[in-house]
């Protein structure tokens, strides 16, 4: 397929409602669907003086030798050194992974414009780009990842650039890296019998794990990898209450925080005021910058800038980061892997009740017991406010909701404060909180840190104008994030340039702030008193916080799950690391959807089940539009086993027998790559109809009337219409309905 090709349908899919569905589609079209027509090639003749450098290829890490099923990531840095834009769509990036010894897993960014979106043609890897023209001077830096998947020795990679409007004569138009590196051949381990030898305490097994081969699924977030457990405790299933520490604080200013994790911008327990009394502080955060306290029942931290010690030594305290410290410590901890039960049980009413590593919503999520669970009561924490309990073999903490549980009796709240020690840590956690709770938590900081950035741009830039610098009330000097090593080796292609870039705005934030006290330690400096350098410095601190501020901003939101309930004619779609919401298609119920050049691809979902029978139709309403349809199990969006196309000379097209393979939900992608230059706009029907329940049915089942108007069969069933706001679906005899009501969930517990 023509990379030009190729550059449009990935623009087309990086609209909002698109994104998803890119990688599906664009590997559909790879693997040899040949449904779509090459588009004529586009002049280039405006562009003449655009040209293509590749200043350099490195690997990271950048090593010697690799091991098989090491992975690597690519960095190119791609420049127009040219006095003028290169048009989109004419320059793509091409790299042979021939005899390399590499194998394309995924791309991983395109900075700073994200002009660029690489794939696997073949045995090249494809990076045209996609968002814009290729601006004179500019410098992209394109990454993307592989894996070492066979044995080569003294080997190098080459990338070319390919653009129309770039002089030939060019020769930074190929460049090879200089430093060449090999893939180890595998290697057999020999068997080691170990002699057996009597152990008095029982260890947690091992099993090991075969090396995973990388295939993209539509699970949102990756299973975590396996750990070795922790050693079981001496005192494992034995019950006490955590000792007094004696330490004492009082909060010595008003309008304090006190918040559910210890990170600026995260979720407020209370305010509270000067004269404020903690006593018996539990905790602290291994960077002694947080203690946590209880108030109101809650567990709280409460930062040591803003306490004066009453009583107690705070350097003794344990670390107990909710992030990263099981509740009770790794020595005691309180929640994980237990035997231990009790005929004291919970029995819940309802579901939404999460069961958490400690008494505290800052912990993570061990697992969610489903309605009509029965746990046995193990323990609880003082005031009642949450309960200790095992839920088939888990031990965790659930907060006590009297509406949504039922006591087997009032023993319950007899149980041991704090609860009993669990066998073992939990041999991996439920990420998906964390992960989202983490991004949540970075974007609340950073719109904190915006204010401050605000502040100290408008102080320094005044200073530069000559006035006097304003000192007294200094704006926050905001903090690093350090995400748990767990959790960012998970995620790490999210995770961690995000860390990087959150941590550099924080850094020039505090410096920037910094430089302004220093400043104002001494006299109240006078009008241009302040040394220029030190000026341009600050400014320099700021246009850097600047520069990332948007685009980090922006990561961490496209990552985040959509923040809105999920309708009940809806369904989440998950693919990687993106989530998105789609529509779902009922049974005899019509939509008519648009497409148009912004809007080329569209993704629905419906309920199946194992040897059911369904018909989709397509109805071209209007316009010049002429889409494909692709049908795919919902858990396997790359392996389509129905497909078809409305052909440009006719209406109607439909798909008669989809045999439904097992029971569970199912993707419908819908694309449109037609007239890339003349452009695209139009309304489709769409309908489903299960055969099995209509065997009868014959003929369309929708069809336009005199008027334009979309009209069904009355002879097939008895349809109930839904129609898409703003579009017109009409049955026989009857006015357009509204749209369906949707069903609110919830908010879980």
């Amino acid at each position: 397929m023509p990379a030009l090709m190729m550059s449009r349908l990935f623009k087309a899919m990086a609209r909002p409602r698109g994104l998803l569905l890119m990688a599906a589609l664009a590997l559909m079209l790879v693997l040899g669907a040949n449904v779509f027509a090459s588009p004529a090639p586009v002049a280039a003749a405006r562009f003449q003086t655009a040209d293509f450098t590749i200043q350099s290829i490195t690997r990271s890490p950048n090593q010697t030798t690799y091991n098989q099923n090491d992975l690597v990531n690519i960095i190119i840095e791609l420049r127009n050194v040219g006095a003028a834009a290169a048009a989109q769509s004419t320059v793509t990036l091409s790299t042979d992974l021939t005899n390399k010894g590499f194998e394309f897993v995924s791309m991983i960014s395109s900075t700073p414009g994200n002009l660029y979106s690489c794939f696997l043609n073949t045995n090249t890897v494809l990076c045209p780009n996609l968002l814009g023209p290729v601006p004179a001077t500019s410098l992209e830096t394109i990454i993307f990842r592989v894996r070492a998947a066979s044995f080569v020795t003294n080997t190098t990679l080459t990338s070319s650039v390919s653009a129309p409007s770039d002089p030939t004569t060019n020769p930074g138009n190929t460049f090879t890296e200089s430093q060449a590196y090999s893939i180890n051949a595998p290697t057999i381990t020999p068997t080691i019998t170990l002699t057996p030898t009597i152990s008095l305490t029982p260890l947690p097994s091992l099993t090991l794990v075969p090396t995973a081969t990388f295939t993209s699924t539509a699970t949102f977030i990756p299973a975590p990898p396996t750990r070795t457990p922790f050693p079981r405790p001496p005192n494992a299933g034995q019950s006490f209450p955590i000792p007094p520490s004696g330490v004492d604080i009082v909060v010595n200013r008003d309008g304090v925080n006190v918040r559910i994790s210890p990170a600026i911008g995260a979720e407020l327990v209370a305010t509270v005021n000067a004269a404020t009394v903690f006593e018996d502080v539990q905790a602290r955060t291994a960077d002694g910058e947080w203690l946590r306290v209880t108030l109101l029942g809650e567990q709280g931290w409460i930062g040591t800038a803003v306490v004066t010690l009453l009583a107690g030594d705070i350097n003794a305290l344990p670390v107990a980061d909710p992030r990263t410290v099981p509740y009770g410590g790794f020595e005691n901890p309180r929640a994980g892997l237990t035997e231990v039960t009790s005929p004291t049980t919970v029995r819940l009413v309802n579901s939404g009740v999460r069961l958490r590593a400690g008494p505290s919503i800052a912990y993570p999520v061990l697992a969610n017991p489903p309605r009509y669970s029965v746990m046995p009561v193990l323990g609880r924490v003082d005031g009642n406010t949450w309960l200790q309990v095992n839920f088939e073999g888990t031990l965790g903490w659930i907060r006590f909701f009297p509406d949504v549980m039922e006591f087997s009796s009032q023993a319950a709240f007899e149980t041991p404060l704090d609860g009993i020690i669990a066998d073992a840590v939990p041999f991996s956690d439920n990420t998906f909180d964390s992960y989202v709770d983490t991004l949540r938590l970075m974007l609340a900081r950073l719109d904190i840190a915006g204010q401050a950035l605000t502040e100290i741009r408008t102080i320094w830039t005044n200073a530069a104008l000559g006035q006097p610098i304003q000192c007294g009330a200094y704006p926050i000097q905001p903090s690093n994030i350090s995400i748990p090593n767990s959790l960012l080796s998970t995620f790490n292609p999210q995770l961690f340039p995000l860390q990087e870039d959150f941590n550099s705005i924080m850094t020039n934030i505090r410096e920037a702030v910094r430089l302004l006290i220093e400043s104002c330690s001494f006299a109240q400096p006078a009008a241009g008193s302040v040394g220029e350098g030190t000026i341009a410095l600050a400014l320099g601190q700021v246009n850097e916080a600047d520069a990332l501020f948007g685009i980090v901003r922006a990561n961490i939101i496209a990552l985040l799950p959509p923040d809105r309930p999920v309708g009940e004619n809806e369904c989440v779609f998950q693919f990687e690391t993106r989530v998105q919401i789609l529509p779902r298609l009922v049974n005899l119920t019509p939509v008519v959807v648009p497409l148009d050049s912004n809007e080329r691809v569209l993704g629905f979902c419906f309920d199946g089940t194992a040897g059911q029978t369904f018909r989709l139709e397509a109805l071209r309403v209007r316009g010049n539009i002429a889409p494909t349809f692709s049908i795919s199990a919902f858990n396997n969006p790359t392996s389509f086993f129905a497909n078809g196309s409305l052909n440009r000379d006719v209406d109607y097209f439909s798909l008669p027998q989809i045999l439904i393979p097992e029971t569970g939900q199912y993707l419908l992608i819908i694309s449109d790559t037609s007239n890339p230059d003349l452009g695209l706009e139009g309304d489709l029907a769409l309908m489903l109809t299960d055969l099995t329940l209509f065997a009868g049915a014959v003929g369309q089942g929708i069809a336009l009337d005199a008027n334009g108007n979309v009209i069904t069969n009355p002879n097939i069933g008895a349809p109930v219409i839904t129609p898409v706001p703003g579009a017109t679906v009409t049955p026989f005899g009857q006015a357009p309905q509204g749209p369906t009501p949707t069903l609110e969930p919830t908010e879980p517990f």
